[in-house]
């Protein structure tokens, strides 16, 4: 690609198809040269993709944390107490609940303002 078409003299070589060699390098020139715009075109729209996504994220990021905090404001001025979320029907004969003999302590209560079963409360406790 770099070497010269002439010799030390200055004429035209004579080992080599001139015509040939011109056309390759100026094709291979010119496609270099559009590897070098797509490449920036890429480089760009990743810029771009990249740009985009970080203002979606910050975006989504807000609207998580408005979203929290009137949750939290909802939360304050409800009045209820939350609904029940377990309920024990029945115990399998060979389960965890059954070996530790806490099938009759199945039953529902009302708990820190939280429908709970018993034995739930006492696993809890056991566990704190």
């Amino acid at each position: 690609m770099n070497e010269p078409l002439v010799d030390c003299e200055g004429y035209p070589r004579s080992d080599v198809d001139l015509y040939q060699v011109r056309t390759a390098r100026h094709n291979i020139i010119c496609l270099q040269n559009d590897h070098k715009a797509v490449m920036k075109q890429v480089e760009e729209a990743l810029h771009q993709l990249h740009a985009r996504d970080k203002e979606k994220q910050a975006r989504d990021m807000a609207e998580a944390h408005k979203e929290a905090m009137s949750r939290k404001l909802g939360q304050s001025e409800s009045q209820g107490p939350p609904r029940a979320f377990a309920k024990v029907n029945s115990i399998s004969p060979g389960s965890p609940a059954s070996i530790a003999v806490i099938q009759g302590l199945a039953t529902q209560v009302h708990a820190q303002g939280t429908r709970v079963c018993k034995w739930m409360m006492r696993l809890w406790s056991s566990a704190l």
